[in-house]
């Protein structure tokens, strides 16, 4: 019996397949038979309609395709996972797919003038670990929150991978302005709604990267989070997060990629203008049956850099470990590394040089015995360690904890030095605009140097420790409210010092530890090798430590009902910052500090999403703050002298907007209001010679305006984003300004009529356009346009020496015009090829993108300024396999 069976199990299979062929050809054919009657219009077509969303936290999938198995008819979901098609009545099998998520399978029947609703169509994702992820990051539903939040595609982040400046992904945001004050290698900074870019904030898997002492954020790890990060989220305004501190105007959270499920390789290869090139390979080890998954990506990233001259080489590596050692517990281990040599466009030129050699020169550069060489460039070493624990206490309460240690070893490169009683700067430029190298080294050599008859390059060296922990206790009372309790430790070290890197054809350099006389050479100096030697490096210069530690608490409870979702939150911290100075050219007091200096954060914040309808809500989101001084705004001399004018900065903010949602349409109008107090600044440029720096404080800005952002579906598949945005942002009141020298003596003081005068280097009214074109399945083409106008140059202390009311300066506006292609095909078995390629400033606009002075007439061009990027390309090619 069993070899009767086995005789007849062929031809029962062949039978079968016949059979399956024959019935897919008769639904071939009925289908091109009602194709062809919707056509014809002699029926009226049905509709089908859903959302998709991904299985494991029902968050919306943007660009999701939707598409009839088996035949070319399929859409493409909106922003928030809508899909709308019509369809002739008939039995199909409808597909979605997503990139990164597996694609799922639905039986669907449609009747002739009637609305098919699918509700949710759930993905189920491809990695693990997802949720030990983002219980800790702060990461939002974007269908519930009252701020103005997006999260950006995931086909998008995966076209970014290819590219340079992370923050090219959030062009399209109101009242977002890309501050091109770096070489193009990620170190450019983003503005919103014209407050400074230091109060933003960046979180990548749950841990802020923003510098402790000045704010800052773009951080050595900030170009990698274009290879690391799998999905990104940005809001403007009050925001929601994790952490008791967080950026007064915006932020932008990004969570990596996880290890998937399944084994799997993935090479990238993109190239663009000037010798950009870069190449990235990832393995997923699979989940395996002791539940450890893994994945390791090595990527590489060179180019003679976008503005000429700005050439950069990266190297990274990431790593993610999961390890699930029951229902209870489970561990995750992400850490990252850049290390990396760039050339950057981080000091301004006069306009008149610039209009004079081109938007492409910087006056930093030049050659020397036919090599490049610049003086204003970075390199470094940067690693960050996280160790997520994930303990499921009970059904509806979890504990996440997350140890994180961040080491970095960096330098700033600079020149110093005179020659002929002219600084670096002063020197006269070569016919392109570049500096005479050669020149200086010929001069250099025929006598010996200290730093005032010679130039040299420097290098400021950090070496930096930062370590902490932070821990969140989620519990959910009921199925409609939550509540969050966390607390963070940290401690920040830095060591910071002057050494030499290139003399310049010098047989010595008398450093600034020769002044007692000593004759001591630098004979150590700073290397950068893909392991920067800074360690021994002879010290040039005094040398200064700063200390920060931080510890907070927050509170956060959600409640959600059937058409309504508020929130209510709030976190106070405590931070003391401590500097240590090293004298080395004293004999007496060589090492000086300060007391531990302590201060207090806080934050309350609260929103509400009413829904009107289906379609229609009406958000409202208000939030107040209060942060301590920073590091650079307390100790902003050259020593540990203490600026006493320093003080909180407060924000108050209030926010109500109105969004519709439907599958073929998006608009949010959103109006807000923001004022910040007691905001301190010090300002080095625009000063006299006998002059250091200028502290203004006091200064108060209140900004409010109007952002519209919308997307419109149009014959099918056509999509149109647009993003507005008009603000009027000013000073308010006067600020007291106070000058010192270079030994931290009061030069002067006065009072500044700030009042009514514009926010600078940042345009409140923007316009962006993208229309985006699916012509074929996977295929899409996009061209986008941006408009900047109404932007002013800031306000210098000496602009009111003459003038109790001075004019200031309004910058000319500027448009951009880009391009750009994707292409995204899935084979069998989720194997998958993306193609992609674009172009920024087609038309090579040249534009002011940011000035440092004010001064218009006849001196308008000897106004200190960066330029924007010219025209740019690239191209890229990634498998998964």
């Amino acid at each position: 019996m069993k070899q009767k069976e086995n005789m007849k199990t062929p031809n029962n299979g062949f039978a079968c397949r016949l059979k399956a062929l024959v019935k897919l050809s008769l639904l071939l054919v009925i289908l091109s038979i009602q194709l062809k009657v919707y056509a014809q219009e002699d029926v009226e077509p049905a509709i089908v309609d859903g959302r998709v969303t991904e299985e494991e936290f029902g968050e919306p999938l943007e660009k999701a395709i939707v598409q009839i198995r088996g035949s070319g008819v399929y859409t493409i979901t909106n922003r928030f996972g809508y899909f709308r098609m019509k369809l002739p009545p008939a039995f199909f099998e409808l597909e979605a797919i997503h990139p990164g998520i597996f694609s799922e399978f639905y039986n669907v029947s449609t009747y002739e003038g009637i609305l098919t609703p699918m509700g949710a169509v759930r993905l189920e994702p491809v990695a693990v670990g997802r949720l030990q992820q983002r219980d800790i990051a702060s990461r939002i539903d974007i269908t519930k929150t009252p701020s103005a939040t997006r999260n950006t595609p995931v086909i998008n982040m995966m076209a970014q991978q290819g590219g340079t400046d992370f923050n090219e992904l959030f062009t399209g945001e109101p009242s977002v302005y890309l501050l091109e004050n770096g070489g193009g290698y990620g170190s450019s900074e983003i503005s919103v709604r014209g407050f400074a870019a230091n109060q933003n904030q960046v979180v990548f898997n749950g841990i802020s990267l923003n510098n402790p002492e000045t704010g800052r954020m773009n951080t050595a790890l900030y170009p990698g989070l274009s290879d690391w990060g799998h999905q990104a989220q940005f809001t403007s305004g009050v925001a929601s997060g994790k952490q008791s501190e967080l950026g007064q105007t915006s932020l932008i959270n990004v969570l990596p990629f996880m290890p998937h499920k399944k084994f799997g390789v993935n090479v990238l290869a993109s190239a663009g203008m000037n010798g950009y090139l870069k190449t990235a390979a990832t393995v997923h080890s699979g989940l395996s049956d002791r539940k450890i998954a893994f994945t390791l990506k090595l990527d590489r990233t060179a180019g003679d850099g976008i503005p000429d001259f700005t050439g950069f080489e990266s190297y990274g590596m990431y790593l993610n470990l999961f390890k699930e050692y029951s229902h209870m517990h489970s561990f995750l281990l992400t850490s990252v590394m850049k290390t990396w040599k760039a050339d950057l466009r981080n000091r301004p030129d006069s306009i008149s040089r610039i209009s004079s050699y081109g938007i492409d020169h910087n006056s930093g550069w030049g050659f020397l015995d036919n090599s490049e060489l610049g003086w204003n460039g970075s390199f470094g070493i940067a690693n960050l360690s996280v160790l997520t624990h994930n303990w499921h206490m009970r059904v509806h309460t979890r504990l996440v904890s997350q140890l994180y240690l961040e080491l970095e070893n960096s330098a700033q490169t600079y020149p110093q030095g005179m020659m002929n009683g002219m600084t670096p700067y002063e020197i006269p430029a070569t016919d392109r605009g570049l500096v005479d190298f050669d020149a200086i080294s010929a001069a250099n050599s025929e006598q010996t140097i200290s730093e005032t008859d010679g130039i040299s390059t420097l290098a400021g060296v950090s070496r930096t420790t930062r370590y902490g922990l932070q821990t969140q206790l989620i519990h959910e009372i009921d199925d409609d409210n939550k509540v969050f309790l966390s607390a963070d430790l940290e401690q920040y070290t830095s060591d910071h010092f002057a050494g030499a890197t290139d003399l310049l054809g010098a047989s010595g350099f008398m450093s600034n530890a020769d002044i007692n006389g000593n004759d001591q050479a630098a004979t150590n100096f700073v290397e950068a090798n893909f392991l920067p030697k800074t360690g021994k490096a002879d010290k040039v210069d005094y040398d200064y430590r700063s200390f920060i530690r931080k510890g907070g608490l927050a509170a956060k409870l959600e409640r959600s009902g059937n058409r309504a979702f508020g929130y209510a939150e709030t976190g106070i911290y405590v931070k003391s910052l401590k500097r240590e100075d090293y004298f080395s050219y004293e004999t007496n007091d060589s090492h000086g500090t300060t007391d531990w200096i302590t201060q207090f954060g806080w934050r309350l914040s609260t929103g509400l999403t009413y829904r009107l309808n289906e379609f229609h809500s009406i958000r409202f989101n208000s939030g107040a703050s209060g942060s301590p001084t920073r590091f650079d705004v307390l100790f902003p001399a050259g020593n540990n002298w203490e600026n006493t004018s320093a003080k909180n900065q407060n924000l108050y903010t209030g926010e109500l907007a109105y969004v519709l949602n439907s599958a073929r349409f998006f608009v949010s109008l959103r109006g807000y209001a923001m004022y910040q107090q007691n905001r301190t600044d010090i300002q080095r440029y625009g000063l006299n010679a006998d002059e250091e720096y200028a502290v203004l404080s006091g200064l108060n800005q209140f900004h409010r305006g109007v952002e519209l952002s919308g997307q419109i579906t149009y014959f099918k598949r056509y999509n149109l984003h647009v993003s507005a945005s008009y603000g009027k942002w000013t000073f308010k009141n006067s600020a007291n300004a106070k000058i010192y020298d270079e030994s931290n003596q009061l030069l002067s003081e006065s009072d500044l009529p700030f009042d009514g005068y514009k926010t600078d280097n940042c345009p409140p009214i923007s316009l962006y356009a993208r229309n985006e074109f699916n012509l074929l399945k996977g295929l899409e083409i996009n061209v986008n346009y941006y408009r900047s106008f109404a932007s002013y140059a800031p306000l210098l202390v000496h602009d009111f020496d003459n003038d109790a009311v001075p004019e200031q300066l309004k910058l000319p506006a500027f448009d951009k015009l880009g391009a750009g292609v994707s292409y995204y095909h899935e084979f069998r078995k989720k194997q998958n090829i993306h193609v992609f390629a674009d172009v920024q400033n087609i038309l090579g606009s040249e534009y002011i993108n940011q000035i440092y002075s004010n001064k218009s007439g006849d001196a308008f061009g000897s106004n200190l300024a960066l330029y924007g990027k010219g025209m740019s390309w690239r191209a890229g090619l990634s498998i998964t396999f």
